[in-house]
């Protein structure tokens, strides 16, 4: 080993990042050692110093582009947990003592579907382009996007199929496949939309990448058509909304929770607790 190499050896910065509440630590990645054999090194001595502070699980992002230590870091124990685009996420339970506590990747995809009504009581259908069963029209939808709320997801998702701005009013029912896409399990949303009033001569622009066909339709129609829906979740979804719209059910509405932690060190956050909404609340 050259000089050079010593001296980087004595300069090792110990990893660290930000603790968690399993005991552990999630590494500050900007912290990763310039070069295989230095980061080698450095891992070798963190897995010591968290062993001696009774450290438990420890969460090790390596950046895309310096996937050469992954090999390293699994030799020290660390198996993989999750891949991004920039990133690839492995861990390491160090507690000999008790099981791996740290919590899997997520288990679930979020969809939603915008079940949107105008003022003549006409919803809004799309055909898609792809789609498995034929000359089946359905809801504008899709997934939401990382971070992204209920409700701006299905107002960008129905805006991107049909060209058509509508407006989240609360969630009508939701449905869950526990086996879906990668062995995920997978949630769907039905949202309940509107149009403000300057909004309702709005024309269909729908997205000819994605989208066959879009058209308003009469919803008692589509309502009390059972062969107008293959997959039969439109169907019960349609009547759903139908007794909404005379006042026979509730719809399940936003309202924003603060929580303050007993922790003095973690500051509150806000939660949306979705509900039908009591006699005094309307």
């Amino acid at each position: 080993m050259s000089t050079t190499d010593n001296q980087e050896f004595n300069k090792i910065i110990l990893l660290t990042g930000t603790d968690d509440i399993f005991s552990g630590v999630t590494v500050d990645k900007n912290l990763l050692a310039k070069t295989s054999v230095l980061f080698e090194h450095q891992l070798e001595q963190s897995l010591i110093a968290w062993r001696e502070a009774r450290r438990r699980g420890i969460w090790l992002p390596i950046p895309h582009d310096r996937t050469e230590l992954i090999p390293i870091a699994q030799k020290f124990g660390f198996v993989l947990h999750h891949a991004q685009s920039n990133y690839v996420m492995l861990t390491n339970w160090l507690d000999e003592s008790e099981p791996n506590k740290l919590p899997p990747y997520a288990i679930s995809t979020i969809g939603v579907g915008g079940l949107v009504v105008n003022t003549k009581r006409e919803v809004l259908l799309v055909q898609e382009r792809f789609a498995y069963v034929d000359d089946y029209f359905k809801l504008p939808g899709g997934a939401l996007d990382m971070g992204e709320s209920l409700e701006r997801g299905v107002e960008r998702e129905v805006f991107e199929e049909t060209g058509i701005r509508a407006h989240f009013r609360g969630i009508l029912a939701f449905t869950y496949k526990a086996e879906f896409r990668f062995g995920h399990g997978d949630v769907y949303f039905a949202c309940l939309m509107s149009l403000d009033e300057n909004e309702e001569e709005q024309k269909i622009n729908f997205d000819p990448l994605e989208i066959a066909a879009c058209k308003w339709m009469s919803l008692d129609e589509w309502a009390s058509s059972p062969e107008k829906h293959p997959v039969p979740i439109t169907l019960h979804l349609a009547r759903l909304a139908v007794d909404v719209l005379d006042g026979r059910e509730q719809l399940l509405e936003p309202n924003l929770i603060e929580i303050k932690s007993r922790n003095p060190k973690r500051p509150p956050w806000n939660t949306m607790l979705y509900c039908r909404k009591s006699s005094d609340q309307k």
